[in-house]
């Protein structure tokens, strides 16, 4: 329909009419509303997210139909229209207006336009193992060696997220994080060389390779089920122990440090973490993660903002959010 143009979501504007290709997040149950029925989804592409809303009419069979064609993991071709509310972008689709949900079939969509993807992958893991080959102390080296000498698991870690929606949401994001987190350790060890330098870069390495079996990419990136009844601590920590297992000798102290950096790196009991940090080298690792998870989630926030305003209100932080000097 004339009057339509393709948009990606970091390029929507309101009062845009916008055509485009997006995977489903997750739908909201289908609500009564002045006009007739409505439900909410969420739509991504390889630059951000939107809410949409479908406006359907009286005719509860139709937006019934239209309910059940977009289930998880879809990918929906939709002509909508921009609006704002609260302070936020939402995609307003009124099938009265002509507008409306197309779903797609395997095949018909490129999957990179779904899912951003990190172009420096190979350049990514060339440092990593500049790093894991900098250890020095036997027993760690060997765990790095045996954990990202392993093909199968490095082309997983490789791709895998870092999250779902909050920072480093991309294939490669993992890498990418895991890196930065060892680097930021060590500029910390620069400061505080009593710390054991060897456990706390391989600990800043292991920290988030749970990741690898908690998170799964299809059209989108969700959680695996051992994900979410796990979380990806505890299949760290699981995954890492096996590992030691199959080094002969390893010290059960060593191990214990390793292990606990792993299931401590989220710092506190009411964020996730069994434990909280009790050797300085956990508690490095814990704030060079929040710190980068974070930083990388604002900078992302800020990038990403579709308002003329130069604060927006934000969520995760519970705070204003200044995105005016872009």
């Amino acid at each position: 329909m004339q009057g339509y143009s393709r948009k990606k979501i970091s390029e929507m504007k309101k009062g845009d009419r916008v055509e485009g290709v997006f995977s489903v997040h997750y739908t909201k149950p289908i609500t009564v509303y002045k006009f007739g029925s409505m439900f909410e989804f969420r739509l991504a592409d390889n630059t951000g997210q939107i809410t949409a809303k479908y406006w359907g009419g009286e005719d509860q069979t139709e937006v019934m139909r239209a309910y059940d064609s977009i289930g998880e993991d879809a990918v929906v071709k939709v002509r909508g229209t921009v609006s704002e509310y609260k302070n936020q972008m939402e995609l307003a689709i009124n099938p009265k207006d002509g507008e409306g949900i197309q779903v797609l079939k395997e095949g018909e969509y490129d999957i990179k336009e779904l899912i951003p993807t990190r172009e420096d992958i190979p350049q990514l893991k060339s440092r990593l193992r500049e790093r894991m080959d900098s250890v020095s102390e036997p027993n760690l080296s060997r765990l790095l060696h045996k954990v990202f000498d392993d093909k199968e698991f490095m082309e997983e870690f490789s791709r895998c997220p870092a999250s779902i929606m909050l920072h480093s949401n991309e294939l490669g994001g993992l890498l990418y994080h895991t890196l930065n987190v060892a680097e930021h350790c060590m500029l910390a060890w620069e400061h505080y060389r009593e710390m054991d330098r060897d456990l706390l870069l391989s600990g800043a390495l292991l920290h988030d390779v749970g990741k690898v079996e908690a998170f799964k990419v299809t059209t989108n990136i969700d959680q695996t089920e051992a994900g979410k009844f796990l979380g990806h601590l505890v299949i760290g920590m699981d995954f890492v122990k096996r590992k030691i297992g199959e080094i002969e000798g390893f010290p059960e102290e060593l191990e214990n440090k390793v292990l606990h950096i792993i299931l401590s790196h989220h710092g506190r009991k009411d964020w996730g973490s069994p434990v909280e940090p009790a050797i300085p080298e956990a508690l490095t690792v814990h704030y060079a993660d929040d710190f980068d998870a974070k930083l990388d989630y604002m900078l992302i926030k800020r990038k990403e903002a579709s308002t003329d305003d130069s604060w927006i209100w934000d969520s995760k932080f519970r705070r204003l959010l200044y995105v005016g000097d872009q």
